[in-house]
């Protein structure tokens, strides 16, 4: 069993027991989130929901926030004295799929 949910704009693909990365949210850690359910694979076939399938939620616990990995900027004129580095780390929520 599988669904797509979405999160922040965002479409995932998620079983039960996935941990998965999203961008910042704004939940404690610890809570939990009902997510909107977007397709749904089960023993009794694939349905499609318009935009969202009715009567339907994952339920996500919020494990913690993390930062990501660093990304270098590094903007460069040639030939005229222009070097400027800077460094950027997005901040995520880890989220564990209940069910």
């Amino acid at each position: 069993m599988y669904a797509v949910v979405e999160v922040g704009g965002r479409q995932y693909r998620v079983s039960p027991g996935d941990e998965i990365f999203v961008e910042k949210l704004e939940a404690e850690a610890g809570s939990e989130l009902k997510l909107p359910v977007l397709l749904v694979s089960d023993e009794g076939g694939v349905t499609v929901g318009k935009p969202h399938v009715e009567g339907r939620e994952i339920a996500a616990q919020v494990v913690k926030d993390e930062k990501g990995e660093k990304l270098t900027i590094f903007k460069y004129t040639p030939k005229k004295r222009y070097r400027k580095k800077t460094g950027h780390r997005q901040t995520y929520t880890k989220l564990k799929i209940v069910g």
